[in-house]
Parts: C-alpha cells; structure tokens; sequence
C-alpha cells in the first residue's frame, strides 16, 4: 500500500491526475495540454459567487465539514446519475480510500440542518495545492454552494492552487480558468514548497 500512495503522490506533485476506465492493467495518468483551475483570490471568488448567488442563498443553513463522512462521499461521487458513465471505478475508489487513510485525500461537505448530505467534493491535498477530483449533489442548489464555499475555506487557509484538471461547460460558465500546462506545474511547485 504504502509504494501504490507514495507513486500516487509523485505523480500529482508532478502535475499529472489519474483517470481509470481503459481497460489497461495499471491505473493511468494524464497531463493535459491546459489545466482547468479556479482562483482563489477575492475578485475571482466573488465573481463565482455572483453566478451561484441563489444557489447559497438556498443554502446558507447548510453546515460545511471536511472529511466528516469520507466514505459516503466517495461512495455519492462513484455512483453517476442515471444516463452518465461512471468516473470513479472501483481501482480508483481503492487508491482515494488509501489517500485518505495516508492523509492525502479528504472530502468537502455540505450537510442539511436535519443531518443529510446535500453534496460533496473529493479532493487530494498536497502543500497549499488542492485537486479537486470529482462532486456530486443530492440537494438542488447544492452543488454550486459547496463549490464556493470550499473555495472560501482553501482561500481562508491559504492555498495558493485550485485544481479541475478539465474544464465542463458548467465549471466554464463558473468562471474556471485554463493555463497551460507548464504554468500549471510552476504553480503547483509553488505550492509545494514551504513558506
């Protein structure tokens, strides 16, 4: 286990991200010619913000937690809507819950007053970088909250990278920005490094 999370971490510290579902018999990463990330300075945090306004609005009594239920998180996150093809397969779900027990993996939330998840967000951390690899929602409106108020709660810890990997039309239309690849792995050895 402990060969298969050190591989895992060199390969993000080295700017690439895992995606599984080609039948290789070894789990494959990629880098990509962009990057997709969303900044998290105040003006671009804001103008994410000014687009999902309602959205917080509708969930401004919703409680935001880390790692509070990693497993039902990664257990909503493999599960695709209906129609949709599923992103975490079972190797990649075995590689995150040994993240997480390494410490590397955590899980965003947003969970309703009455104690149910609304959505959440797997991640990897490393330094002040955070890869944010896959969400999912059981709530209307929850989805977009959560997004930015994760990026409220990376901002306020002092992060210096948000990372997408790839942009969706719903993540563009959000405002998430593509750099070259190159700028992407200057940045995130920046975050890497000790302040």
């Amino acid at each position: 286990m402990l060969r298969e999370v050190e591989d895992a971490i060199y390969r993000y510290a080295a700017g690439a991200f895992p995606m599984d579902g080609d039948g290789t018999v070894e789990l494959p990463w990629y880098t990509a010619p962009e990057r997709a990330i969303f900044e998290l300075d105040a003006a671009s945090r804001d103008a994410v913000r000014r687009k999902v306004r309602r959205d917080v609005r509708a969930c401004e009594a919703f409680e935001l937690a880390v790692s509070r239920d990693y497993e039902q998180v990664l257990q909503l996150c493999a599960t695709p809507p209906p129609g949709e093809g599923v992103w975490i397969t079972p190797r990649l779900a075995a590689l995150y819950r040994k993240l997480y027990a390494a410490g590397y993996a955590h899980s965003f939330e947003l969970w309703t007053p009455d104690g149910e998840l609304a959505a959440g967000i797997l991640g990897i951390v490393l330094g002040r970088a955070a890869m944010l690899e896959s969400m999912r929602k059981t709530r209307p409106s929850a989805g977009n909250a959560l997004l930015i108020r994760t990026l409220d709660h990376l901002h306020e810890r002092d992060f210096d990278l948000c990372d997408i990997q790839l942009p969706t039309a719903h993540t563009e239309r959000l405002g998430c920005q593509l750099i070259p690849q190159d700028e992407y792995e200057a940045r995130l050895a920046s975050a890497l490094r000790p302040r």
